[in-house]
Protein backbone atom coordinates (compact mmCIF):
# COMPACT_ATOMS: atom_id res chain seq x y z
CA UNK A 1 0.00 0.00 0.00
CA UNK A 2 1.36 3.39 -0.91
CA UNK A 3 1.80 6.23 1.51
CA UNK A 4 1.85 9.56 -0.36
CA UNK A 5 4.90 11.62 0.65
CA UNK A 6 2.94 14.85 0.97
CA UNK A 7 0.59 13.29 3.51
CA UNK A 8 3.22 12.03 5.93
CA UNK A 9 4.53 13.10 9.31
CA UNK A 10 7.78 11.47 10.43
CA UNK A 11 8.39 11.54 14.17
CA UNK A 12 11.64 10.39 15.81
CA UNK A 13 10.90 7.54 18.21
CA UNK A 14 13.16 9.25 20.77
CA UNK A 15 10.72 12.19 20.87
CA UNK A 16 7.85 9.98 22.03
CA UNK A 17 7.36 9.46 25.73
CA UNK A 18 8.08 5.89 26.80
CA UNK A 19 4.41 5.61 27.81
CA UNK A 20 3.57 5.72 24.10
CA UNK A 21 5.21 2.31 23.76
CA UNK A 22 3.50 0.92 26.86
CA UNK A 23 0.29 -0.31 25.30
CA UNK A 24 -1.50 -0.53 28.64
CA UNK A 25 -1.78 3.28 28.62
CA UNK A 26 -3.78 3.11 25.35
CA UNK A 27 -2.07 6.35 24.32
CA UNK A 28 -0.45 4.84 21.20
CA UNK A 29 -3.74 3.41 19.99
CA UNK A 30 -5.62 6.64 20.54
CA UNK A 31 -2.97 8.73 18.82
CA UNK A 32 -2.66 6.34 15.91
CA UNK A 33 -6.45 6.32 15.50
CA UNK A 34 -6.39 10.13 15.14
CA UNK A 35 -3.81 9.87 12.35
CA UNK A 36 -5.83 7.15 10.60
CA UNK A 37 -9.05 9.14 10.84
CA UNK A 38 -7.80 12.64 10.13
CA UNK A 39 -4.31 12.27 8.58
CA UNK A 40 -1.59 12.86 7.79
CA UNK A 41 -0.06 9.40 7.82
CA UNK A 42 2.37 8.76 10.68
CA UNK A 43 5.87 7.32 10.50
CA UNK A 44 7.73 6.60 13.73
CA UNK A 45 11.43 6.67 12.86
CA UNK A 46 13.95 5.03 15.15
CA UNK A 47 15.12 1.78 16.62
CA UNK A 48 12.55 0.53 19.12
CA UNK A 49 13.91 -3.01 19.31
CA UNK A 50 14.85 -2.53 22.98
CA UNK A 51 11.19 -1.75 23.66
CA UNK A 52 9.86 -4.62 21.59
CA UNK A 53 10.16 -7.18 24.38
CA UNK A 54 6.39 -6.88 24.55
CA UNK A 55 4.69 -9.28 22.18
CA UNK A 56 1.75 -6.88 22.00
CA UNK A 57 4.03 -4.04 20.85
CA UNK A 58 5.67 -6.32 18.26
CA UNK A 59 2.21 -7.25 16.99
CA UNK A 60 1.16 -3.59 16.83
CA UNK A 61 4.28 -2.65 14.87
CA UNK A 62 3.85 -5.59 12.49
CA UNK A 63 0.20 -4.82 11.86
CA UNK A 64 0.87 -1.10 11.45
CA UNK A 65 3.63 -1.74 8.93
CA UNK A 66 1.19 -3.71 6.78
CA UNK A 67 -1.11 -0.68 6.58
CA UNK A 68 -0.68 2.57 4.72
CA UNK A 69 -1.48 4.88 7.66
CA UNK A 70 1.13 4.20 10.35
CA UNK A 71 4.63 2.83 9.84
CA UNK A 72 7.49 2.08 12.20
CA UNK A 73 10.92 2.21 10.52
CA UNK A 74 14.37 1.96 12.12
CA UNK A 75 15.90 4.95 10.29
CA UNK A 76 15.44 7.40 7.42
CA UNK A 77 17.24 5.09 4.99
CA UNK A 78 14.63 2.42 5.68
CA UNK A 79 11.88 4.99 5.12
CA UNK A 80 13.46 6.06 1.82
CA UNK A 81 13.74 2.42 0.74
CA UNK A 82 10.12 1.73 1.65
CA UNK A 83 8.90 4.81 -0.20
CA UNK A 84 11.04 3.88 -3.20
CA UNK A 85 9.56 0.38 -3.25
CA UNK A 86 6.06 1.85 -3.05
CA UNK A 87 6.61 4.14 -6.05
CA UNK A 88 7.99 1.34 -8.25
Amino acid sequence: MAMPKQDMMAVPAARLDERFFSLGTRFAGELMRKFVNYGPNLVVVGDISCLAASSALRALVGESNRSCHVWFVPDLDALDARLGAQSS
